[in-house]
């Protein structure tokens, strides 16, 4: 393979990389506004949840429908709750059991 070819594929696969790249960090910074279905706030209340992130947004998508928005998890009545915002509803998840307790539309 001629030097010139050898070069075209390797600017090639740097342009590859590079854009790859922009689109990760671009999903990276949506995640971190807490946008479609990425915990929030209550990080550091992950480790008492006896359900994962997914299983909890599955179970409130069984309640409501529309676009995944914002998710936090946080103490409700007594109880760890993943408050998953499906759609205009507000949906209350028992952390420790997948549970739906509560879907409300959001004000």
């Amino acid at each position: 393979m001629s030097l010139k070819k050898r070069i075209v594929i390797a600017l090639a696969i740097v342009t590859l990389v590079g854009a790859a790249g922009g689109g990760l960090s671009l999903m990276s910074n949506e995640a971190s506004a807490g946008r479609g279905g990425v915990l929030d706030d209550g990080k550091e209340l992950l480790p008492q949840a006896g359900i994962t992130l997914a299983e909890a947004i599955a179970a409130a998508q069984t309640a409501a429908s529309g676009p995944l928005d914002e998710v936090d998890l946080e103490r409700w009545q007594g109880r760890l709750v993943f408050n998953v915002d499906v759609g205009d509803s507000d949906v209350k998840v028992d952390a420790a059991t997948g549970e739906v307790l509560a879907a409300d539309e959001d004000d």
